[in-house]
């Protein structure tokens, strides 16, 4: 099979978290592991233990590079090599979300292009690939690749979230949560998986208005990894901005802050204290809230509120609150 070198520029992005919510910026895939040449494991395993760990700091990913160059210097031939050279393209051009930047993609399909060269065979170069098409909107080259990743067989997690991502954008969204559903009850050790698993579930529970599941799954989620400030972020923005408790979200945020201070974290907390000032605001204990908030982000309440959740309870809550039947100018 030979990867189409067209990049188009629309990405689907048929999973994304809705506004409010705080993205994980290390969304691109980690590895698994694949037979190689002794020679070369070492290189080959520190590069994918960088990848699996990058969190968008450059020098991560310019020192996952150097350890593929060395690899291919040696011997251009060695294909998991290649591939996570794609994976490296991918990340260096992340944006947010889904969306990657045209010219990386292109690099990352080349890089594919070459492992397949080398080894037609290879299994989770398909899984990959199936991701990138994914990426490029190329629905039918996705479901090929996946599908041929599945008759070579591997035991790649990816390949039911991969799946998952092309099933949604057919609708078929049970079958798409089932995928999810399934990674995790596998237990398996590839912990990027795990998280992108719970993640899509969390967005088929929500966006299927299964909040209660929705919520329990957060849970779950920062049960799995109770040390990434993200999964208590995002669990925040959810109980805001869908569930409307700010107190419960106020509490959540500060989690997340604890362990890494981050711009949307601050300006969820800032939208979180307005939103419990402005139900009790004939109380003196609010004024604490209100001038935290204000020391977090400028603007008012409303303008606040609405900029991080842009709609929902809480969003409405605020703006009849200040007498406002629209969204405040940004």
């Amino acid at each position: 099979m030979n990867l189409h070198t067209k990049v188009l520029v629309a990405f689907a992005v048929v999973t994304g978290l809705s506004a409010s919510c705080i993205a994980f910026a290390g969304e691109v895939q980690a590895s698994t592991r694949i037979a190689v040449e002794p020679e070369y494991r070492a290189n080959l395993d520190e590069a994918v233990a960088l990848l699996d760990s990058w969190r968008g700091d450059s020098s991560v990913l310019n020192a996952a590079r150097a350890k593929l160059d060395e690899i291919l210097r040696s011997n251009p031939n060695v294909a998991p090599a290649h591939r996570e050279y794609a994976r490296y393209h991918m990340m260096s051009g992340y944006i947010s979300g889904k969306r990657g930047t045209p010219a990386s993609l292109a690099a990352a399909e080349r890089s594919l292009n070459e492992a397949l060269r080398i080894d037609p065979k290879y299994a989770e170069a398909y899984v990959l690939a199936g991701h990138l098409y994914f990426l490029q909107n190329r629905l039918a080259d996705a479901t090929s690749a996946l599908a041929t990743a599945q008759r070579i067989g591997t035991a790649d997690p990816w390949l039911r979230l991969n799946t998952a991502d092309v099933l949604i954008a057919q609708g078929k969204l049970d079958e798409a949560a089932l995928n999810y559903q399934n990674v995790i009850a596998s237990g398996t050790k590839n912990s990027k998986a795990m998280l992108a698993a719970f993640s899509g579930l969390i967005r088929f529970y929500e966006n299927t208005g299964r909040f209660g599941e929705a919520e329990e799954t957060y849970k779950r989620q920062i049960a799995y990894e109770p040390q990434s400030a993200w999964l208590y972020g995002n669990y925040a923005a959810f109980l805001l901005c869908t569930k409307d408790d700010a107190e419960t979200a106020i509490a959540q945020f500060r989690k997340a802050l604890d362990r890494m201070n981050y711009g949307m974290a601050r300006s969820g907390l800032a939208a979180a204290l307005y939103r419990r000032w402005i139900d009790g605001r004939q109380s003196n204990g609010t004024n604490a809230l209100f001038s935290e908030a204000q020391s977090l982000r400028t603007g008012t309440p409303a303008e606040v509120v609405v900029s991080f959740c842009r709609d929902g309870p809480a969003v409405t809550a605020v703006l009849r609150a200040t007498n406002q039947s629209a969204p405040p100018a940004r």
